[in-house]
């Protein structure tokens, strides 16, 4: 083939070049090249490759050092340079040369032609050194290793720290990663400086390609499953109501920056307001699978500055990473909250792209029957990339009144809030709804005027998605009722990567504020957007499916203020309140 003819083939169709690679590809390797397709439809297949360094090629970076999501400029010259060279990021250095995390042509630098051109690249530090390598690509798709350079990373930095409520007066868990378990502790004062500092050791969970349900999420490739490292966390006690603590995590030999939150509420503080965000769908916009969630950076931005205002909590109900079975996008995920949750709790459920698996069953960590809740009527298949909830429950402590990550409540302030999973069977009768339905009774509403229900998927959504109203409407006929009996105040979910609220609505029909339950879908916070019509039903009030944002709520005694906020910009789009039930 002539390097026109490449050239075309490259540019006109990269999915139907990987798939003839994959048709010449030994049988034992073509499902794991197959699925690695999934992952991203760009991977270069090399027929053959070999070392032989160049001193006329150089390539090199601005630092041979890096710590947790440093920026780096990485510089390449070649007086031979063609077209389809390429600079392949390797972790660990020991990766064969088709096992790269990523890679970036040449060709694809400004002025390339001039022999030499700079990448600038986010790295994230996956508990292994990273190699750069010069791969040089004749006419028939041989790679040759014409230049290296390696970057270290520290040993055992703490990384994607977070904290969470844990349903009890005077706690919060601390919650972290690192490459290995080596005495984990939490260090914490009410002094920045961590003067008169009380120490907390950390238990210690991790988790292997075996514990995961099917692939992506089990097969051992820079692009599915890597290593994790080690996950701790930390359970801070006697901790006062309204003060602010600074706290560092880690070990002796290394720790993260100070960071810091504010004390939850007892139950019989006195509380003048409870401010929280909710929304779903975010996932990550970083190389190499950039994924479709380009409104992620700009949410996480917004959210980093509602935080610095002040926030009592943020939901996440589902939908998280994104990452399905991708190792690396994890990382990535953690990383990307760290500011956000290292100060403010940030209390988690799982949606299909955490959980949904149809293999692997005996692996599931909720306990699910069988491979999980699949009936005749759903849509419910293998979303999660066959993580089954494994890395979520590892990387995220939830209060112990429910089903680990899966379901559980936790008051605070003036709100009782109710993280269900939609993943799950809700069905009357079943292990979650009956839990749901004691704890709704258990709600003490001279303490907790307001209930805050979320799950991932929705009730009430107008959006023309067939399937997924199917499900909707199953989930009114199971759970509407209980709602209404317990004055359930708002339910948020996402799933649909839109926006819309509905009005105060109960059994398809609009009733008086503060006489049944409004739902809101908020979907927003990052992934793709879906941009499909929606249907006219008379309980739906507002509708967006061109903006990304999130939504932001606080209660008094009295009402509850609801805010749809875009990110960038925040601008309100939506904007109305809920009296307290009659």
């Amino acid at each position: 083939m002539t390097w026109l003819l490449l050239l075309l083939a490259v540019i006109s169709n990269v999915t139907a070049r990987n798939l003839k690679n994959i048709e010449h590809t030994p049988l034992h390797k073509r499902n794991a090249q197959k699925v690695l397709l999934d992952v991203r439809d760009t991977l270069v297949y090399f027929s053959g490759a070999e070392y032989s360094y160049d001193p006329s090629v150089k390539l090199y970076a601005n630092t041979s050092k890096i710590t947790n999501m440093d920026a780096v400029a990485i510089t390449w010259e070649n007086p031979s340079a063609s077209l389809f060279d390429m600079v392949a990021i390797y972790t660990p250095p020991s990766r064969d040369v088709m096992d790269y995390l990523d890679y970036r042509y040449v060709s694809d630098t400004e002025g390339w032609q001039k022999s030499q051109g700079v990448f600038h690249e986010v790295l994230f530090n996956m508990r292994a050194d990273y190699e750069l390598r010069y791969l040089a690509i004749d006419e028939h798709k041989k790679a040759t290793v014409k230049a290296s350079f390696r970057i270290s990373v520290p040993d055992n930095e703490p990384m994607h720290g977070h904290i969470a409520v844990t349903g009890r007066s005077g706690e919060m868990r601390v919650m972290w990663g690192s490459a290995k378990s080596d005495k984990p502790r939490v260090k914490f004062s009410q002094s920045p400086d961590l003067k008169n500092s009380v120490t907390v050791e950390a238990t210690t969970t991790t988790y292997t390609a075996d514990d995961l349900c099917g692939a992506r999420a089990n097969i051992t490739n820079p692009l599915m499953f890597q290593d994790p490292g080690f996950f701790h966390t930390a359970l801070l006690k006697d901790l006062k109501p309204g003060v602010r603590y600074y706290y560092t995590y880690g070990t002796d030999k290394i720790t993260s920056k100070t960071a810091s939150f504010i004390g939850a509420p007892y139950p019989e503080t006195k509380v003048a307001e409870t401010r929280f965000i909710g929304f779903g769908d975010m996932g990550v916009h970083y190389p190499p699978y950039h994924g479709d969630s380009t409104g992620a950076a700009d949410v996480t931005k917004a959210l980093e500055q509602e935080a610095a205002k002040g926030l009592d909590f943020i939901l996440h109900f589902g939908d998280l990473s994104y990452a399905r079975g991708r190792g690396y996008i994890w990382d990535q995920f953690m990383s990307q909250m760290t500011k956000v949750a290292e100060q403010v709790p940030y209390m988690v459920g799982v949606g299909n792209h955490e959980y949904d698996h149809v293999s692997g069953g005996d692996k599931d960590p909720s306990g699910a029957p069988e491979n999980g809740f699949h009936p005749e009527w759903g849509n419910y298949g293998d979303d999660g990339g066959g993580e089954c909830g494994v890395p979520t429950s590892h990387r995220y402590v939830s209060p112990d009144n429910g089903n680990g990550v899966f379901w559980y409540s936790f008051d605070y302030g003036l709100v009782h809030v109710i993280q269900f999973s939609s993943e799950h069977d809700f069905r009357p009768g079943s292990r979650q709804f009956l839990w749901i339905e004691k704890d709704l009774k258990s709600v003490d509403r001279k303490k907790t005027p307001w209930i805050v229900v979320t799950s991932h998927r929705p009730l009430y959504a107008s959006q023309d998605a067939e399937s997924d109203y199917v499900v909707g409407q199953h989930m009114i006929k199971a759970l509407e009722e209980l709602f209404h009996t317990y004055k359930v105040n708002i339910h948020l979910s996402g799933h649909y990567h839109s926006y819309e609220s509905t009005c105060t609505v109960v059994g398809g029909n609009c009733v008086k504020p503060g006489t049944a339950t409004v739902y809101v879908v908020v979907g927003t916070s990052g992934h793709a957007l879906e941009e499909q019509a929606y249907r006219p039903y008379p309980w739906s009030k507002y509708q967006n499916c061109v903006t990304f944002g999130y939504e932001r709520i606080t209660a008094n005694s009295t009402h509850m203020h609801v805010e749809y906020v875009t990110a960038p910009g925040g601008k309100v789009l939506d904007d109305f309140t809920i009296p307290v039930w009659e």
